[in-house]
């Protein structure tokens, strides 16, 4: 898979943010349509941002973290 497909979020999670930005605007009819679009835009959005964010990963020593009792 490139890139740019994992960064295009799916129909189905599309329409569960969809529904959620439904509920938030306390459920009424007529806004379907640009509730999907911005449910769209925020998960484009969302995933690009953490495609350019950096990995940070836990670099303490392994020693340090056995004695301190962490794995």
């Amino acid at each position: 898979m490139s890139d740019s497909n994992k960064r295009v979020p799916t129909h189905e999670e599309i329409a569960r943010r969809a529904f959620e930005i439904y509920l938030e605007r306390g459920g009424e009819s007529g806004g379907e349509l640009d509730d999907w679009f911005a449910a769209e835009k925020e998960l484009t959005e969302s995933r690009e941002r953490d495609a350019h964010e950096p990995k940070t990963a836990d670099v303490t020593p392994l020693r340090k973290r056995a004695a301190d009792g962490k794995r």
